[in-house]
C-alpha cells in the first residue's frame, strides 16, 4: 500500500492571539484608576465602587479566558483580579497592587498591542 503526500498541503495553526474587546480593557483599568484617585484625592473615594469594578473586571476576564483557554495571560489577569477582590473584602492594603498586577498580566499577554493586520498575520 503506497501513501503519497502533497508537499504544499501543510496545515498551519493561527498564531495570532484573539484580540480583547476595548470595553474589557476599560473595565480592567477602572479599579487601578479608582485606587489612584483614592491616593491622590482621599475625599473623593466611594467605598464600594472599587470592589464592584474589580469584581466585574475579574469575572469578565475569567469568562473570556473560558472562551479562549490557551491564553494564559487572561487566566493570570483573572486570578490576580479575584485575589484583589478577596483582599478588598478582607481590607488588606495589597489589593491595589493585585489590581495593577492584572493590568500587567494583560500587557504581557499583548492585550494593549495594536491588532495585527491580515496581511502581516500570515507572515508569522
Amino acid at each position: 500500500m503506497a501513501v503519497s503526500a502533497l508537499p504544499g498541503a501543510r496545515a498551519r495553526a493561527h498564531l495570532v492571539a484573539p484580540a480583547l474587546p476595548p470595553m474589557v480593557l476599560v473595565l480592567t483599568l477602572v479599579a487601578p484608576a479608582l485606587d489612584l484617585l483614592a491616593i491622590v484625592q482621599p475625599a473623593a473615594t466611594v467605598p464600594g465602587l472599587g470592589m464592584l469594578a474589580t469584581a466585574v473586571a475579574s469575572l469578565t476576564l475569567l469568562v473570556i479566558w473560558a472562551r479562549y483557554p490557551r491564553t494564559s495571560s487572561l487566566a493570570a489577569a483573572g486570578l490576580a483580579g479575584i485575589a484583589s477582590l478577596v483582599m478588598r473584602i478582607v481590607g488588606a492594603d495589597v489589593a491595589p497592587l493585585l489590581s495593577l498586577l492584572a493590568v500587567v498580566a494583560l500587557g504581557i499577554g499583548g492585550a494593549f498591542a495594536s491588532p495585527a493586520r491580515e496581511a502581516e498575520a500570515w507572515l508569522v
